[in-house]
């Protein structure tokens, strides 16, 4: 049908008409135009083509006819006659044509009128009329469109184009109006055929016939795809009423497809067209297998024209899968094998025709579904090998070799036309069922042929399905080593897809197959996988566990190593420390899972260390960084536990097989259906809604590549046991090793060894890791019986040595130097009497066993140490007190090791054994000196004597010691003693004094004590400055009644007096500018007036009289009244300088009295002038009335009142 076309008359001027045809044919189709349909039905773009026939009134068609591609769809007239002969023939030749049109009710014509170039005929005055103008009066009408004019159609001039241009524009346009008309009627008689498909008498195939026709008209207008369409209608219409038959419901015109099916040809694709089939299906004599044969041989003649044979290929296997069914739902009896045969034949035959049409290279999507055709007739032929016992091991029966002359007489003929050297499908399927050898060939080549298209595009996991039937073929056939490989590919596939149990059931195949090749090795690896296998029965566990002890005594290699994942699972890794000291013992406890049915006993397990590299180092250092809270507990970082499960073997495979990780969910959320028609049940099934997620591919390239190989780690560092037996079940063993080398480290790899057989387990992904570090010798100097070292004693001291992660195999000489005033000498161990020894023991460093230094002369001895050990020489320590010294001093002292060939230094501090402050007190013009001495050392209780306190700078200052004589002074840290001596002095006007103290001590701690108490006194000195200290005034002031002897009263005025005297024998000149403030709280005092002010001595004296209001009744302090010296800023400025330059270059102790400092509060009155206040120091002003209280009354009322009264 590819090369119909629609049907066009031509009538007139034959003549005419057959010079210009072939410019008529080749330039219509040259233009694409738009084909503009009824009902919103999209527009199509065509190339509309025709076949011009002679006009003859017996071909025309009734109105009634039900044809669309046979009948003429236009006519065309054609004249080039002037005027004369027009009016002579040429109008009533036209009129008769037009009448028999009429008659046929045809309105689909055109008029084509060639004449020549009317402006090179000579101009007349008046010109007469042409032909095309009467013709278009004559018989156009109101149509005028029926009639066009061809100018010199024959000529090359734009002229001429023009006027082809406007015919061919003409004649598209009238075409598919014809077109239009035609189909609108056809399908509106189509339809409603359609609808009568429910009555009784409607029959689907004269149907069919009827919808076809408009396949073949579209097919005929090269709308391919629109007539695919309608064969898919078709499909659709047929897939129905089938599964309503099959529901119950009675089809009539589906009786004669229910009968004995007789023939099983296979579809035919080599004609677009198959006229005797069509045939059949017209007079409703086609069977199921016929019927489906040519409808989907139209379907891909239609595909193939398009250029889409992968959806050729695509719609085969959804083809003979409906066919399959169909033929069950209409219980179609056939032989047994027939309808394989057919599917076959079919696949065949599409895979043929497909390669013929797509002869480039394939293409994913193609491959895809020419893979599932090959695997599709591969299962069918399986089939029917073992219906026809062709299959290896099967001998075929008399009645078996009936029932293939039966089926090969059932396929029908072969295709005619084909060479020598290519076969039909029909011959191809006759030689396979001839013999056992003939089918093996056809099967196998299937098989490749499948499992080399899904590997093509990278469907692994189907390939390996085949591989798995044939593994079994080739075991049938005693070729087990082809069929070891298959098997492989099969549990790897198993394995990545999570399906252990389908591996493990593979597995015991594999062990078959390895035992017909009569490979002890391969056999003891896959004997050992199944007995730790759980997807297995126990008692085939046993059996291989059986077979797997029996293969180590027939192996002769020196080792086999494999994978121990299966058989050993480590439940959890834990250190007893993951920092420890080189040649430190470290300790490693294993649970793990023994996976064998029996109790298995090793020669010897061990666990590798492996040093990490500087970049793992620098990542455990940053792990071990104190991010976290430091109350988590270290040993988490040592330790990996990890819970067994049922597919916890799928991270670590034997060495036959690749390694991959899967996460398969715990549970599974699906929903049920059910689907009914006319209350009778249809189908039912379960959805999973997460079915595209679980079933999405995981195999790749990348992922059927070799797995990379495991071999036996370094294990000159790691921790072993010899002759462990492991029960069933869990395990728990203890490792113990020394580190020999510092750096950071982990566990690498387990390796459980069985005569021949090694076990290996990778343990680097476990991540326990540990830290050896090594610890360099120390020595360190520590006082016997106190906490610190006490300057300006003798102490007895230990000079402790650590080997840390050395030893020293021999006696060495120690030589010890120190800084100036210090020594450190050795000293023979003597008992302390007045020490306790369990306190001692308590408080005191444990030393190894391995013995104490010892002193030589005046050298020392260091004894051998071991790793790890400690030990002890007993020395006598002195940091002789300078007169100066006020602080704690810290000195070095440096340790040489002849052996070690290395001086050890260290920082030894010496606490001052004396906190000492001093103080000046005041009574009107005496001035008392204290010194407060405390101790400094909690072990330390120091006896002091003659104390003496001198001004070697001023003669004129006595200082007369308070204290009793012979007073015990006793100095701890939890006692002070306290000396106090009175200044007289002789001298009117003493800015400062330098005074220096110094006393005799001894100490309970001091050796020399120990010896010789009379020679062990010490002596002690402190030194110090007081400033300022001498009276300047007197300051007394006192609150009283205005009236005399009167009590004070609440709420009355009352006089406050100030009296400022300055001391008479101090000589200052008059004049001197004072200030004073009045501060008071505000509840309980009020003051009248100014609180400040200034004021000039004279005389020596000065008063002064505020007016205050006592507001609260009780004992009252009095207000507080305060002097201050006045100076202007020129003073200010050069005393601001004499106390910088001062500050500069004195050095005053710390101890020493601060000198008066400006004030930088302004209160009142003060606020406001320009004058700088400094405060007097202590000891300058004596306030009398300092802390005193008068006694306010209340006032007295008439009424209740609300008293406070202040105590």
């Amino acid at each position: 049908m590819n090369e119909a076309k629609p049907i066009v008359t031509c009538h007139g001027n034959m003549e005419l008409f057959s010079s210009l045809q072939n410019n008529v044919i080749n330039g219509l189709p040259k233009e694409p135009c738009q084909w503009r349909r009824s009902y919103g039905r999209a527009p199509r773009t065509v190339y509309l083509s025709a076949s011009f026939v002679p006009y003859d009134a017996d071909i025309l068609p009734d109105e009634e006819a039900k044809t669309l591609v046979s009948r003429p769809y236009f006519h065309i007239y054609w004249t080039d006659c002037d005027m004369d002969t027009y009016k002579q023939s040429g109008k009533d030749d036209i009129a008769e044509w037009q009448a028999a049109l009429k008659v046929r009710n045809i309105p689909d014509w055109l008029i084509v009128v060639v004449t020549g170039d009317d402006s090179r005929v000579k101009t007349k005055l008046l010109q007469r009329a042409n032909v095309a103008d009467k013709v278009k009066s004559d018989f156009c009408g109101k149509y005028t469109d029926r009639c066009i004019v061809l100018t010199e159609p024959m000529k090359l001039d734009s002229k001429s184009s023009e006027s082809w241009s406007l015919f061919f524009q003409r004649l598209r346009s009238l075409l598919l109006e014809a077109f239009n008309r035609h189909l609108n009627k056809y399908e509106e008689g189509m339809r409603s055929r359609r609808e009568k498909r429910n009555e009784p008498g409607w029959n689907y195939f004269s149907y069919f016939i009827v919808q076809e026709e408009l396949a073949f008209m579209f097919e005929m207008l090269g709308l391919k795809e629109d007539a695919l369409i309608q064969y898919d209608e078709l499909d659709a219409m047929f897939d129905q009423s089938v599964e309503n038959f099959a529901s119950g419901e009675a089809v009539r015109w589906l009786a004669p497809l229910t009968e004995q099916c007789t023939n099983w040809a296979g579809l035919s694709l080599s004609k677009p067209l198959d006229l005797d089939l069509r045939q059949q299906v017209k007079q409703n004599q086609a069977s199921l297998l016929a019927f489906r044969n040519y409808l989907f041989s139209r379907q891909t003649a239609l595909l193939f024209q398009m250029g889409r044979s992968w959806e050729a290929a695509m719609r085969a296997l959804d083809y003979l899968y409906n066919t399959v069914v169909e033929v069950k739902a209409l219980e179609i009896e056939a032989p047994k094998g027939a309808i394989s045969c057919w599917v076959i034949l079919s696949c065949l035959e599409v895979l043929d025709a497909c390669n013929l049409h797509s002869p480039g290279q394939l293409d994913e999507r193609f491959a895809l579904y020419t893979a599932n055709l090959w695997d599709y007739a591969r299962k069918k032929l399986r089939e029917l090998g073992q219906l026809c016992s062709l299959m290896p091991g099967l001998e075929p029966t008399s009645e078996q070799l009936s029932l293939v002359v039966d089926l090969v007489s059932g396929m029908g003929l072969s295709q005619d036309g084909l060479s020598p050297a290519e076969k039909s499908p029909v011959d191809k399927l006759r030689e396979s069922l001839s013999s056992p050898n003939s089918f093996k060939k056809h099967y196998l080549e299937m098989c490749e042929q499948a499992m080399g298209t899904y590997k093509y595009i990278g469907r692994f996991r189907s390939a390996r399905l085949i591989g798995m039937e044939l593994a079994d073929f080739h075991m049938k056939v005693s070729k087990p080593e082809k069929a070891e490989n298959f098997l492989l590919d099969s549990i790897r596939m198993y394995q990545q897809e999570g399906w252990q149990g389908l591996a493990d059931g593979t597995m015991v195949k594999l062990a078959q197959c390895q035992k017909q090749l009569d490979d002890p090795s391969k056999y003891l690896k896959t004997s050992c996988h199944i007995a730790c296998s759980l997807q297995i029965p126990e008692t085939e566990r046993a059996h291989y566990f059986q077979e797997m002890l029996a293969s180590l005594d027939q192996v002769q290699d020196d080792t086999i190593e494999m994978r121990a994942s299966q058989a050993i699972f480590v439940e959890q890794l834990h250190l007893d420390s993951v920092s420890v000291n080189l040649n430190d013992d470290l300790t490693l406890t294993v649970t793990l899972m023994s996976n064998f049915p029996e109790a298995m006993t090793f020669d010897s397990i061990e666990i590798s260390i492996t040093k990490c590299s500087d970049a793992e180092a620098m990542e455990y250092e940053d792990r071990q960084t104190p991010s976290q809270p430091s109350i988590s507990p270290p040993q988490k970082i040592g330790s990996h536990r990890r819970q067994p499960s049922g597919t916890h073997i799928a991270l670590d495979k034997m060495s036959n097989f690749q390694p991959i990780t899967k996460t398969l969910p715990t549970s599974l959320e699906f929903h049920t259906f059910t689907e009914r028609t006319k209350g009778r049940l249809v189908s039912c099934g379960t959805v999973c809604d997460r079915a595209h997620e679980l079933l999405a591919r995981s195999d790749s390239a990348s992922s059927t590549g070799t797995p990379a190989p495991l071999f036996k780690g370094d294990y000159s560092q790691c921790f072993s046991h010899e002759n462990i037996t492991l029960k069933p079940g869990r395990n728990i063993l203890s490792f113990s090793t020394k580190v020999r080398e510092t750096g950071v480290f982990c566990v690498g790899q387990m390796c459980l060894a069985v005569q021949c057989l090694e076990l290996l387990k990778p343990l680097a992904g476990e991540a326990v890791y540990f830290k050896v570090t090594s610890i360099p010798p120390e020595v360190t100097l520590k006082p016997k019986h106190s906490g610190n070292f006490i300057l300006g004693i003798e102490q007895e001291a230990v000079l402790m040595f650590s080997a840390g992660s050395s030893s020293l195999k021999q006696e060495s000489s120690v030589a010890v130097t120190t800084s100036p005033f210090f020594s450190v000498a050795p000293s023979p161990v003597t008992p302390d009497p007045t020490s306790d020894p369990a306190q001692n023991e308590e408080s005191g460093e444990q030393v190894s066993s391995s013995g104490e230094g010892r002193a030589r002369g005046q050298g020392m001895i260091l004894a051998p140490l071991s790793f790890g050990s400690l030990q002890a020489i007993p020395v006598t320590v002195c940091m002789n007190m300078r007169r100066d010294a006020v602080q704690d001093l810290t000195s070095k002292v440096s340790v040489s090791v002849e052996e070690w060939q290395e001086t050890f230094h260290t920082d030894v501090t010496f606490v001052h054994p004396f906190h000492t402050s001093h103080k000046v007190y005041t009574a009107g013009k005496q001035k008392y000196f204290q010194l407060v001495i405390l101790g400094s050392v909690p072990e330390a209780v120091f006896t002091l004597t003659e104390p003496h306190l001198e001004s070697a700078a001023c003669r004129d200052v006595d200082l007369v010691l308070m204290n009793p004589p012979n007073q015990m002074l006793r100095v701890s840290k939890h006692q002070s003693v306290s000396l106090l001596w009175a200044l007289e002095s002789n001298l009117t006007q003493l800015t400062s004094l330098d005074l220096s103290f110094s006393c005799s001590y001894s100490s309970n701690l001091d050796r020399n004590n120990l010896s010789s108490p009379e020679s062990s006194l010490r002596a002690y000195y402190y030194s110090c400055s007081i400033h300022d200290f001498q009276t300047q005034y007197l300051l007394s002031y006192a609150v009283s009644s205005i009236e005399e002897d009167k009590a004070c009263t609440v709420g009355e005025t009352a006089v406050l007096d100030i009296r400022v005297q300055q001391l008479a024998d101090l000589d200052f000149t008059e004049g001197v500018k004072l200030a004073y403030t009045v501060k008071a709280n505000g509840s309980i005092w009020a003051i009248g007036g100014k609180s400040s002010g200034f004021f000039t001595l004279k005389e020596g004296k000065h008063s002064i009289v505020l007016d205050v209001v006592p507001m609260q009744a009780g004992q009252l302090f009095y207000p507080l009244v305060t002097l201050y010296k006045c100076m202007d800023q020129v003073e200010d400025a050069s005393m601001s300088e004499g106390e910088s330059s001062e500050s500069d270059d004195t050095d005053l102790s710390p101890l020493q009295t601060k000198q008066a400092k400006p004030m930088r509060e302004r209160e009142g009155s003060l606020s406001q002038l320009p004058y700088r206040l400094l405060e007097f120091t202590c000891g300058q002003i004596f306030n009398e009335s300092r802390s005193r209280q008068i006694n306010v009354q209340p006032c007295s009322a008439n009424s209740d009142i609300d008293v406070t009264l202040v105590r």
